[in-house]
């Protein structure tokens, strides 16, 4: 097989799991802090975690150069994934991943935990990876997709039901019970 397709340096079957960024690296560290900052004071030099970036999901990292490095660092995941882990043609992850919400929010977390099997220092987290992580993770995938993007990408055949879901009228329908249902609740006699 030539190497220049494979990924692979001359002579060695196998591709690196792709590394982090720059950015991304700061991430982790800063959530690594976060995790073990034991004084008020330490907390007040970092901020609030609850606003740290997590790198395995995209929508927490508001950084425009982050978020692009994390976008980057998935789309080679997916590359290592489908030439290093897939060799049935239904275990390929479709080239349109990411206009696929769900992909790209289980995506991140196979990636991190990948990168964080793969950075232990005993082998047992990379076998629970091999074993758990990324099987679980492609069959919920072909349940999800199955061949409906093998050729191009096509819309959820749900579509139909998240706009209306969305629609106007249906929030403020929802809302409108809730309210109704809070205010039941909250005058009925045995409740404070």
């Amino acid at each position: 097989m030539n190497s220049a397709l494979s990924g692979s340096a001359p002579g060695v079957g196998v591709r690196d799991f792709p590394h982090v960024g720059e950015r991304m690296r700061v991430a982790y560290a800063d959530l690594w802090l976060a995790g073990a900052i034991r004084h008020e004071e330490d907390a007040q030099t970092l901020g609030p975690a609850d606003g740290l970036p997590r790198p395995w999901d995209p929508a927490t990292c508001h950084e425009p150069r982050l978020r692009r490095e994390v976008w980057q660092w998935l789309d080679q995941v997916v590359d290592w994934i489908n030439a290093e882990c897939a060799w049935n043609v239904d275990d390929l992850i479709p080239e349109c991943w990411y206009l696929h919400p769900h992909l790209v929010h289980e995506l991140g977390t196979v990636a991190d935990q990948r990168l964080r099997a793969g950075a232990a220092h005993i082998s047992d987290d990379l076998e629970a990876w091999q074993r758990y992580c990324l099987p679980s993770f492609l069959e919920r995938k072909r349940r999800r997709i199955g061949s409906t993007c093998e050729y191009q990408h096509k819309d959820p055949p749900g579509r139909a039901r998240i706009l209306r879901y969305s629609a106007a009228e249906s929030v403020q329908a929802r809302q409108a019970w809730f309210d109704s249902e809070v205010g039941k609740a909250s005058a009925h006699p045995d409740r404070t």
